[in-house]
């Protein structure tokens, strides 16, 4: 195993804690001090991420998809990547507002058959979601474009965004979201982790989930991780994103 492979496996096994010990790991609850301006500066390091790191890379892999994809007579292939993001940013947004209208149905069904439909609630993000950080941990490992980047940073990026994720979960389904929900958030990070390690995707099929987890990534920073309504910290978006983002310029 190489240096490169044991720093993944390191953040994968991070990424998984912070599910595992979510609570030991929280967030500020709503009303403490600084509840929000955690939020808003973890969205802003995520921001900074997808739009100095992880868009840049679909115009690179564009050329390597249509290189690799020649002899297939796809169509349309300089847009592939580009329609996968489309499509993975439509699908999460799809996905949050059928829970959005399957929590508004709960709330006015009274008893037992609500809390049925709110576990199938549960149920439908958790498997989103352990799909969205299989995928990430997957896509780390296997690393179309060939070339190397900085695991720590690239660690910090996905931990403070999977630990808003975490955070979202507990604080919409409570009591529901229990240890076993958080267990199969922690095992889905390893086994991508696993398959990226030991089981590779032809070029062509991993170029096409980069660009669908990217565009659920943008989905997630900017509507997900950003605080609602009037929340927003601006100046502690603007520390996370400007910090974030001058770091990744300055060893780009």
């Amino acid at each position: 195993m190489n240096t490169e492979s044991i720093g993944t496996l390191i953040a994968s096994i991070v990424f998984g804690a912070i599910f595992f010990f979510g609570t030991k790991l929280r967030l500020p609850v709503e009303g403490e001090k600084y509840y929000r301006r955690v939020l808003s500066f973890a969205a802003g390091v995520s921001i900074a991420y997808v739009f100095v790191d992880l868009l840049p890379q679909l115009q690179n892999v564009t050329e390597v998809f249509v290189s690799k994809s020649r002899h297939l007579l796809l169509p349309f292939p300089s847009y592939r990547v580009y329609l996968s993001a489309m499509l993975g940013f439509v699908a999460s947004f799809g996905l949050e507002n059928m829970l959005k209208w399957s929590k508004e149905r709960t709330e006015r069904t009274a008893g037992e058959n609500g809390k049925g439909k709110e576990k199938l609630g549960l149920i439908i993000h958790l498997g989103g979601f352990s799909v969205y950080v299989w995928l990430i941990n997957y896509l780390m490992v296997d690393n179309i474009e060939g070339k190397e980047f900085f695991i720590p940073l690239y660690a910090v990026a996905m931990g403070l965004h999977f630990l808003t994720i975490e955070y979202s979960l507990r604080r919409e389904y409570g009591p529901l979201f229990n240890r076993l929900s958080k267990n199969v958030l922690a095992v889905a990070c390893l086994l991508g982790w696993i398959m990226g390690t030991f089981f590779k995707l032809p070029p062509t099929v991993v170029i096409t989930l980069l660009g669908i987890i990217s565009g659920s990534v943008v989905m997630n920073s900017t509507i997900a991780e950003l605080p609602k309504e009037k929340e927003g910290r601006f100046l502690a978006f603007l520390i996370g994103a400007v910090f974030y983002a001058s770091i990744l310029l300055l060893i780009g």
